[in-house]
C-alpha cells in the first residue's frame, strides 16, 4: 500500500514536470500579442556537416534531436555549422492583423524558411545578404518572415540558417504595425549615431583642408571605417546604400575594419609623433599597418570565414596596442597622450564585449548590441578633442616661439641701432677732421694765391702727390698687416720647431744615456784590469760590440725621428693604396705565409689620397706587420683594411683580430717610443710611434680601439684634399 502511494505520487510529480516544461516552451499567441527573444520556447539542431535535406529533419530521428534553447537570444560564435531552427505556435483566434516573424541580425548569409499546417507546406522562401535587398517582400533591415495563423490551427517553422559569421539568433513574433512601430526609437537613436559621426567626419574633412594637417585625413579615415563597419553590421548601409550590391555587402565589414585598423594606426603616428620622439617604438604601429593591409586584401580573396576571423582578432588586439602605446607614451610625459588612452580605452572596452559577444562569451543585450556605436562615438568626439588640443600646444609653443624670435629681433634691431649710431658718431669725427684739414688748405691756398698765382700749378701738383701718397699709404698697411701674419705664422711655426727640437734633445739624452754608459763601464773595465784573461778580454770586447750595435740603432731610429722633421708639402702626390697594399705585402711576403694571415681591403670609398708616398708605405708596413706580430695563437688572423670619407676627412682603418691591447693600462703609453706590450715576439716598440709622427705631420691624426683577446683597430684620418 505504502508502494502504490509513493509510485503515484512520483507520477505526480513528473506529470506535473512536464507539463510545467510544456507550458515553458510552448508559444501561443493570442491577438495582438507579440513574443520578444524567444530562445527559450524553440528548439534546435546543429548540423556540423550541413548535408540534412528538410525531409530528413521531418523524420522522426532527427525531430528527437531537436533541443530547447539556453538563452533568450542564442550565440553560436564563429561555430562552422548550418542550424536549424523549429518554432512551434499554437493560434486559437481568428487573427486579422498579420503577423510577422523577425530574425534581428541582418547580416546572415543564407536563411531558407519552411511554415507547415497541419503537416502541409503552405509557404517557404529565401532570406540572406546574398540576394539584392530589393528582392526582399517586406523591406527591413532585419530579415522578416509574413505569418499566416488561421483560427485553430498549430503552425510549425523550420528555418536553416547558414553564416561563416557569427551566429546571433534574437527571434520575435509580432504584428507588422508592431514592426515598424518599434522600429522608429531605434531609427531615431540610429539616425543621432550616423548623424554626430557624419558631422565629425565633415568638420575634420574641412579642417584637414583648412589647417593642411595629414593627422586629419587619417582621423577621416578612422570615421569612415567605423561608419562602413558599424552601418554594414547593422544592416543600414545594405538596405539604403549598396542594396543591389550583395558582393560588396558579404565584404565591407572586413575591409571597415581594416580601413579602420590602417588609419588609427597611421593616426597615432602622426600623432604621437614616433618616428621623432620614440624611434624604437615607431615599428610596432608599423607592424600593426601591415596587418591592416593584410586584412584588406584577405577581405576580397580570402574566405569571409576566415577573414572575419583574422579581422575580429586583429581588431582587438590592435586596440590594445593603441591603449597601451597610449599609457606608455603618457608615463613618458607627452601631453596629448592623456586624452587619446582615454579615447582608445573607451573605444576598448565597447570592441572588448562586442567581440566577446560575437565570439559567443557573452550574452546578448542591449548593452552587448549597441556598445560598439556608444565607444565609437566616445572616440570620434574624444580623438577631436585631443587633435584640438594638440594644435592648441602647436600653437602655444609656436607663439612662445614668435615671441622669442620678436625678442630676437628686437635685441638685433637695438645692437644695430648702436652699431649704427657709434658708426655715425666715427663719421661725424671724421668728416670734422676733414673739414678742419679743408679749412686748413684753403687757407694755405688763399695764402699761395696771395702771394703768387704761379703756385696753383704747384699745388695741383701736391694735390697730385697726396692723391698717391694715400694710395701708396693704404697700400702699405696691407703690406704690413700681411707681413704681420707672415709673422705670427713664422712665429708659430718656429715654435713648434723649438718644442720638437726640445723633444728630439731630451730624447737623444735619454736614449744614449745609458748605451755610452755602458761603454764608459766596459772601457772602463779594461783599464782597471790590463792582465784580464784573454777569454773574459773577449767577453769585454763583446759585450762593447753589442752596446756599439745597439748606440748605432739608437742613433738610426733618431735619425728616422729627424727625418719626420723634414718639409713634406712638395713631395705630395697621388697615391694609389692597392698598389701600396700589394707592395708592403710583397715586403712582408714571407711572414704572411707563415702567419697565414688574411688580409681584405674595402676601397669602395676611395682608393686615391694625395700625400706623401713614404710615409704612406711606412704607415702601411709598421701597422700591418704589427698586426702579423701580435696576432693570436687561438685563430686565424683576419686583418680588414677599409676607406671611409666623412665630413672633411678620408679615413683609412686597420682591424684585426689579433691579441688586442689593455687601454685603461696602456692608453698613456701606446704611441710612446721603445713602448712594447707583448714580449713573445721581437720588436723595438718604435714602429707605432712612427706611425702617430707620420700623421701627425701629415696633418692627420691616428686613434685606436682595442680589447684584450678580441683585436684591435687603428682608425687613420687624414684630412680632405
Amino acid at each position: 500500500m505504502i508502494s502504490t502511494y509513493w509510485r503515484f505520487l512520483f507520477a505526480l510529480l513528473f506529470i506535473s514536470n512536464i507539463c510545467e516544461s510544456f507550458a515553458i516552451n510552448n508559444i501561443s499567441i493570442q491577438p495582438n500579442e507579440s513574443f520578444d527573444g524567444l530562445g527559450k520556447q524553440i528548439q534546435f539542431l546543429e548540423d556540423t556537416e550541413h548535408q540534412l535535406t528538410f525531409q530528413e529533419i521531418l523524420s522522426p530521428k532527427y525531430q528527437s534531436l531537436f533541443k530547447y534553447g539556453k538563452q533568450e537570444i542564442p550565440t553560436y560564435g564563429l561555430k562552422d555549422l548550418t542550424l536549424w531552427v523549429k518554432i512551434e505556435i499554437e493560434h486559437f483566434d481568428q487573427f486579422e492583423t498579420p503577423y510577422v516573424l523577425e530574425i534581428g541580425y541582418p547580416t546572415f548569409d543564407s536563411i531558407t524558411y519552411f511554415i507547415l499546417q497541419e503537416s502541409t507546406i503552405i509557404d517557404e522562401g529565401f532570406l540572406g545578404d546574398r540576394i539584392k535587398f530589393s528582392e526582399r517582400e517586406i523591406r527591413h533591415k532585419n530579415f522578416i518572415i509574413p505569418l499566416e495563423l488561421n483560427k485553430g490551427n498549430r503552425t510549425s517553422i523550420y528555418l536553416k540558417i547558414r553564416n561563416k559569421g557569427s551566429i546571433i539568433l534574437p527571434i520575435s513574433i509580432k504584428t507588422k504595425e508592431q514592426l515598424f512601430a518599434e522600429d522608429i526609437s531605434e531609427e531615431i537613436s540610429y539616425g543621432i549615431f550616423y548623424g554626430i559621426m557624419l558631422v565629425m567626419l565633415l568638420y575634420n574633412l574641412l579642417l584637414a583642408f583648412s589647417a593642411r594637417s595629414i593627422s586629419y585625413i587619417y582621423y577621416v579615415g578612422i570615421i569612415t571605417g567605423n561608419l562602413l563597419t558599424l552601418s554594414a553590421l547593422n544592416g543600414h548601409a545594405f538596405m539604403y546604400l549598396w542594396y543591389d550590391l550583395p558582393w560588396w555587402a558579404n565584404h565591407v565589414i572586413v575591409f571597415g575594419i581594416g580601413l579602420w585598423i590602417l588609419a588609427s594606426n597611421q593616426f597615432a603616428l602622426s600623432f604621437l609623433e614616433t618616428k621623432k620622439y620614440f624611434p624604437r617604438y615607431h615599428w610596432v604601429f608599423r607592424f600593426m599597418k601591415l596587418v591592416a593591409i593584410v586584412i584588406i586584401i584577405l577581405a576580397f580573396t580570402a574566405d569571409y570565414s576566415i577573414s572575419l576571423k583574422v579581422a575580429n582578432y586583429s581588431l582587438l588586439i590592435n586596440c590594445l596596442v593603441l591603449l597601451f602605446s597610449g599609457i606608455y607614451f603618457w608615463s613618458k610625459k607627452v601631453k596629448v597622450a592623456g586624452i587619446f588612452t582615454l579615447a582608445w580605452s573607451v573605444y576598448l572596452i565597447g570592441v572588448l564585449l562586442y567581440t566577446l559577444r560575437n565570439l559567443g562569451f557573452l550574452p546578448v543585450t542591449s548593452i552587448t548590441s549597441h556598445v560598439l556605436e556608444f565607444g565609437a562615438i566616445a572616440e570620434v568626439i574624444l580623438l577631436s578633442v585631443s587633435l584640438g588640443y594638440k594644435y592648441r600646444l602647436l600653437e602655444t609653443d609656436k607663439k612662445a616661439a614668435q615671441e622669442n624670435a620678436m625678442d630676437l629681433m628686437a635685441q638685433s634691431q637695438k645692437l644695430v641701432q648702436e652699431q649704427n649710431e657709434e658708426l655715425e658718431r666715427q663719421v661725424s669725427l671724421r668728416t670734422a677732421e676733414l673739414e678742419q684739414k679743408q679749412e686748413e688748405i684753403l687757407t694755405q691756398n688763399e695764402e699761395l694765391n696771395s702771394k703768387n698765382e704761379s703756385l696753383l700749378e704747384a699745388q695741383q701738383i701736391i694735390k697730385a702727390q697726396n692723391t698717391k701718397l694715400k694710395e701708396y699709404t693704404d697700400d702699405l698697411e696691407a703690406q704690413v698687416a700681411k707681413r704681420t701674419s707672415d709673422l705670427e705664422s713664422t712665429n708659430a711655426e718656429l715654435a713648434q720647431n723649438v718644442q720638437k727640437l726640445e723633444q728630439y734633445a731630451f730624447m737623444t739624452a735619454h736614449n744614449l744615456r745609458a748605451p755610452v754608459a755602458r761603454l764608459l763601464g766596459l772601457t772602463h773595465l779594461l783599464e782597471i784590469s790590463p792582465d784580464t784573461e784573454k777569454s773574459d778580454w773577449l767577453d769585454i770586447i763583446s759585450k762593447i760590440k753589442e752596446e756599439g750595435d745597439s748606440l748605432d740603432s739608437v742613433i738610426k731610429d733618431l735619425n728616422a725621428i729627424l727625418d719626420l722633421r723634414k718639409e713634406v708639402e712638395e713631395d705630395k702626390e697621388w697615391i694609389d693604396l692597392s698598389r701600396t697594399l700589394a707592395q708592403t705585402k710583397r715586403i712582408l711576403k714571407n711572414s704572411i705565409e707563415l702567419s697565414g694571415a688574411e688580409i681584405n681591403f674595402d676601397n669602395s670609398a676611395f682608393n686615391e689620397i694625395e700625400c706623401n708616398p713614404t710615409y704612406v708605405d711606412s704607415i702601411f708596413y709598421n701597422l700591418i706587420s704589427n698586426a702579423i706580430k701580435y696576432r693570436s695563437s687561438k685563430r686565424k688572423l683576419k686583418l680588414m683594411i677599409g676607406t671611409k670619407i666623412y665630413k672633411d676627412k678620408k679615413i683609412i682603418s686597420f682591424a684585426d683580430n689579433g691579441m688586442g691591447i689593455d687601454l685603461e693600462k696602456n692608453k698613456d703609453k701606446l704611441f710612446g717610443m721603445y713602448r712594447r706590450f707583448h714580449t713573445h715576439v721581437e720588436g723595438k716598440g718604435l714602429g707605432l710611434y712612427l706611425v702617430k709622427s707620420q700623421m701627425e705631420i701629415l696633418g692627420g691624426k691616428i686613434q685606436v680601439n682595442s680589447e684584450i683577446d678580441k683585436g684591435t683597430t687603428f682608425t687613420l684620418l687624414f684630412p680632405f684634399t
